[in-house]
């Protein structure tokens, strides 16, 4: 995935005047992994610093969002990058979409590429946004500390939800999100490269986001996984960022 397509996209799509809504911002902080990730992963899930750009656009037809994040920046040991792009393709009236997700990690000895395809479901209700997924899920990735490639290919379903609230409490603007990402029947030959072990995995994240200026927010996180980011088993962190929002 080119780094350098998301936000053209967006400016592009705003420029011609079909977007109705569009957001752009860069969020630095730090990943602070807990003693279940960080004993076992070692100063690779430790406390680690990250800088993301991310955007988003939204108009009659549907909506994509995009982020861009670089991991260890000042450590090429542990250097990583993230890209992630989401789009819905309203069907109708309805409040259902076409859904696609392409993610793509990459670190020194490893990468994946997974890319998500199905239906989804979202509508606001207020202040409350709810939105769920369902999707085949294809994966072609490269582990090289394993001396092996992965053949890729279909690899089992995945089920994504997400809530977000917004609110203002004491004069200030917060917004709550919780997120939770799925997979299943994934491929054996998966699961031992990746080290997530078992077939029925998840990861997910409740954050925190205060709003303390009108461009400028602080966010606190709480990161979970289980047999999944590498891991059998559960393994947590706290991010902790600001954020700059245009």
């Amino acid at each position: 995935m080119n780094k350098k397509l998301i936000y053209p996209l967006i400016i592009s799509a705003c420029l011609s005047g079909t977007c109705q809504a569009a957001m752009l911002a860069v969020e630095a902080g730090m990943m602070d992994w807990q003693s279940k990730a960080s004993d076992y992963f070692g100063e690779a899930k430790d406390n680690n610093p990250f800088i993301t750009l991310k955007g988003a656009v939204a108009n009659d037809y549907g909506d994509v969002y995009g982020h861009v994040k670089w991991e260890d920046p000042d450590d090429g040991s542990y250097y990583g990058t993230e890209i992630n792009v989401i789009g819905q393709i309203n069907l109708g009236a309805t409040d259902w979409n076409l859904y696609g997700q392409v993610f793509d990690k990459s670190k020194p000895s490893w990468g994946e590429t997974n890319t998500m395809l199905g239906l989804s479901w979202d509508k606001s209700y207020g202040d409350t946004y709810l939105q769920v997924a369902l999707a085949g899920h294809f994966v072609d990735a490269t582990y090289k500390s394993f001396d092996a490639n992965f053949e890729g290919g279909f690899n089992g379903g995945y089920v994504y939800f997400l809530a977000s609230h917004q609110l203002n409490l004491f004069k200030q603007d917060f917004k709550l999100t919780w997120w939770q990402e799925h997979f299943f029947n994934r491929e054996d030959d998966y699961l031992v490269l990746s080290g997530d072990g078992k077939d029925f995995g998840f990861n997910g994240a409740l954050s925190v986001n205060w709003s303390f200026t009108k461009n400028l927010s602080f966010i606190l996180s709480y990161r979970y996984a289980e047999n999944n980011l590498g891991k059998q088993g559960y393994h947590d962190a706290i991010f902790y960022s600001l954020q700059y929002q245009l």
